[in-house]
């Protein structure tokens, strides 16, 4: 879930700099386990925590292991082919310990450069709903326009609900409908459709013009098909959940991006296209009321018949 942080000038000065000195450990980090083809968390700890502490005394010992471990994550992702690279103010991961959240009263103690910082959040009846729930860990933003910070804190609840009984639907996402379910509800895209052809057209028009004002709308305009696009994933997937079904069958989308089928106006739609995040919406959704998502093998899902297995292209 994620919180906006209600701070003082002061405090936001004492977070961007512990955001500068978490990335100035992650690049130091980075570099070793590039230079030394090392990318086991064990192995870097072992050899670089001490140089680490002395290197950048002002980080504490929980998150110079955060550091180095986000550094071993990203030597991971690229295989080691190259040095990752991390902007100044990027995202900074806190153990639970290092930002502690109390949802009853709204208030948050976070570490920093400085000391504690203890600051207060916008309130929710929805992130009251989680004050039962344990924090496992916390991941601080940072939105340079508004110039404002954002918690996100990752919570576990081991009491899961229980399993309620009851049929499968099966749910087809796609681009002409957002999601098609087995028992004929219909999700259509044309307001989605419509609604990112008017930003992609002015989009271009202002990067076109290239002026001052052109570009201060373009910072402006930032963000708001992509916060369009959740607020839709969010109704659909609700919808959904809420129905009298207990199990959700979606299609294995994980590699549908590296088909080689696929030309270049179809990967740029694809590229758009959301289908993992209201996945994740109607997985979360789905859990907190006792009921499961299962993915199945997205070959010919649209053309095969689920009663006698009979598959047309046509169909």
């Amino acid at each position: 879930m994620k919180v906006k942080l209600n701070l003082d000038e002061g405090q936001k000065i004492s977070l961007l700099r512990t955001m500068e000195a978490y990335t100035d450990a992650f690049d130091r980090a980075a570099k070793w386990g590039y230079q030394n083809k090392v990318k086991n968390k064990f192995a870097m700890h072992g050899a670089i925590y001490h140089s680490l502490r002395e290197d950048v005394p002002t980080m504490g010992a929980s998150m110079i292991q955060s550091a180095m471990y986000a550094a071993c994550e990203a030597l991971r992702g690229c295989r080691i082919m190259k040095e990752p690279q991390r902007r100044k103010h990027a995202a900074v991961r806190y153990p639970w310990k290092e930002a502690r959240v109390w949802f009853e009263s709204g208030k948050v103690s976070i570490s920093s450069v400085d000391g504690r910082v203890r600051a207060t959040f916008v309130q929710s009846d929805w992130s009251r709903s989680y004050s039962d729930w344990t924090i496992k860990a916390s991941i601080l933003t940072y939105d340079k326009e508004a110039r404002t910070f954002y918690l996100g804190v990752i919570v576990e609840k081991k009491n899961a609900p229980e399993t309620q009984p009851g049929e499968v639907l099966g749910i087809d996402r796609g681009l002409n409908n957002l999601a098609v379910c087995s028992n004929n509800m219909f999700f259509d895209s044309a307001r989605v459709n419509g609604v990112r052809g008017r930003y992609a057209k002015n989009k271009a028009e202002l990067q076109a013009k290239g002026t001052r004002s052109a570009k201060r709308r373009l910072r402006q305009q930032a963000g708001r098909e992509r916060r369009f696009m959740a607020c839709e994933n969010h109704r659909i997937s609700k919808t959904i959940v809420n129905t009298d079904f207990s199990v959700f069958a979606l299609e294995d989308l994980k590699y549908i991006n590296t088909n080689r089928w696929l030309n270049k106006g179809m990967r740029r739609k694809m590229s758009g296209w959301a289908y993992y995040q209201l996945e994740w919406d109607i997985r979360y959704k789905a859990e907190a009321l006792g009921k499961q998502v299962i993915l199945v093998d997205a070959t010919c899902t649209s053309q095969w018949c689920s009663r006698c297995g009979w598959i047309d292209k046509a169909s």
